[in-house]
């Protein structure tokens, strides 16, 4: 199996870039969020066995919180990290992790992909506002309340939705890849999506 682990880690490390680079039109962006994850990490034992040399981690072990010994914060924490997604209505696709959700992040992110005469259709967080306002972007602000997500018909977010739900059944296989490796996973993620319909990539998942 360590084998296997590791030809894979070889595989996904030579990958190419996956996300695209030019978003226009309607364009959707929303965030998913990956919990962190320290897998293969031996720095609670070493920190147990002699604290002098080696620092406290930073966060318990998960099975910690599960168990109730720890409370974790509520919410999406720092433990939980965002990972931007943008489509577009020609099939485009951005999955990327990013630092936080500050307008300074978000800005960065998008002022290199996507159009200034796009169309965008996000949540109602505060960055993607501030976003569209300096570009003098249309925003289209959709409602996160249940039967409430779309504003008119053509303007949803249906679609980022829709691989965050793909991305989640896919993740979901490795149990938790170490943080360190998400990019690798992301990426081939991302490639995954490209080459296989929406269809036949349900039928896999669930088979």
């Amino acid at each position: 199996m360590d084998t296997i682990w590791r030809w894979r880690m070889l595989i996904l490390d030579r990958l190419g870039v996956a996300s695209d680079g030019a978003f226009a039109g309607i364009v959707e962006i929303d965030e998913a969020y990956q919990r962190e994850s320290r897998k293969g990490s031996r720095e609670w034992v070493r920190h147990a066995q002699n604290p002098a040399q080696h620092p406290r981690p930073p966060r318990h072990q998960w099975h910690v919180y599960e168990s109730g010994l720890a409370k974790m914060q509520r919410g999406h924490s720092r433990w939980q990290l965002p990972l931007l997604t943008i489509t577009d209505r020609s099939g485009n696709r951005f999955l990327e992790r990013i630092k936080n959700r500050s307008i300074v992040v978000i800005d960065a992110a998008l002022s290199p992909v996507v159009a200034t005469d796009a169309i965008l259709c996000t949540d109602g967080a505060a960055a993607y506002s501030r976003f569209s306002s300096k570009t003098g972007m249309i925003h289209h602000v959709v409602s996160n309340k249940p039967g409430r997500r779309v504003t008119q018909k053509a303007f949803h977010i249906q679609n980022v939705n829709s691989l965050h739900e793909r991305y989640g059944k896919f993740i979901e296989l490795f149990r938790g890849p170490a943080s360190k490796y998400l990019e690798r996973y992301l990426r081939w993620f991302l490639l995954r999506s490209k080459l296989e319909p929406e269809a036949a990539f349900r039928r896999v998942m669930d088979s």
